[in-house]
């Protein structure tokens, strides 16, 4: 029988026209064995909620859970592991969409190289006036996840699949952005083993607007844990070029001006030096 696989999804304030074709995406799977769980943190947002519960009704596979009040994306995700029954968990995050074949060939994967802890895949992004721009990281370079992980843009933390007992042994820090990073750093120093599909199957849809208060809260939150793990990774030479790169960002980024006037020509630097920003 095909392992069970929980889709584990936190909405917060998106509108339905957005969560409504993601969720979709995940409907239409070839992999049939699948469970889709969906928790809910902002309980004022009523149409989602009523659409919720109305698929919900249709689709027995789909269940959700909506928080009392706003708790953060990691712990809502934690909640969302808490009830998983499924072998492996799916990322899936609303606006984005995954491609029909997308579980079917991770599983695959996973099932051919059971090694493999962390299955992530290649992406493309989509941006508001219809461009799109192809995400083609390489397993090699996945596999060298310590040396990488640091240097080049590697992994999109909604197109993983991994097993639901490291999720539960190892939960989401219970923060704001970037939760995501945080886990990885933890189970890169555990040397869990990570992986990725050469083949685009997730579509990211990339909000312009909110790119600059994203990189201050991610550089606010995420200096601490670099700080704190620098112990952890202290002969690890990539480790350090990325602390600075993320110290340069936390510095920039105190002002919207001179981050924008700055980020391009600071990322294109990085890429050149390492391949990729």
């Amino acid at each position: 029988m095909d392992d069970l696989i929980s889709v584990i999804m936190s909405v917060y304030n998106e509108p339905i026209e957005a969560v409504q074709p993601s969720i979709e995406s995940i409907l239409s799977q070839t992999y049939e064995n699948w469970e889709l769980i969906v928790v809910l943190d902002c309980p004022d947002n009523v149409p989602v909620k009523e659409y919720l519960r109305r698929t919900a009704e249709q689709f027995k596979k789909v269940s959700f859970i909506v928080n009392e009040a706003n708790i953060g994306l990691g712990a809502s995700l934690n909640k969302a592991v808490s009830v998983a029954n499924g072998t492996f968990c799916a990322r899936m995050d609303a606006e984005d969409f995954s491609f029909k074949d997308r579980i079917q060939r991770q599983v695959n994967y996973v099932l051919r190289k059971p090694e493999i802890d962390l299955l992530f895949t290649q992406w493309q992004e989509i941006y508001s006036d219809g461009q799109i721009k192809k995400r083609q990281p390489l397993s090699r370079d996945v596999r060298h996840i310590k040396k990488n992980f640091f240097i080049k843009s590697l992994l999109l933390h909604p197109t993983l699949l991994i097993r639901t007992d490291i999720l539960k042994n190892h939960p989401y820090p219970e923060m704001d952005r970037p939760e995501d990073w945080v886990l990885f750093l933890d189970l890169i120093r555990f040397d869990y083993k990570f992986d990725l599909i050469e083949d685009i199957l997730y579509t990211y849809v990339v909000d312009e607007h909110q790119k600059y208060h994203k990189v201050r809260t991610y550089s606010e939150n995420l200096l601490p844990h670099l700080l704190r793990n620098s112990l952890n990774y202290s002969t690890n030479i990539y480790y350090w070029l990325y602390f600075a790169r993320i110290f340069g960002e936390f510095i920039i980024s105190r002002n919207e001006y001179v981050y924008r006037k700055t980020s391009k020509l600071a990322s294109s630097y990085w890429k050149k030096i390492f391949g990729s920003a």
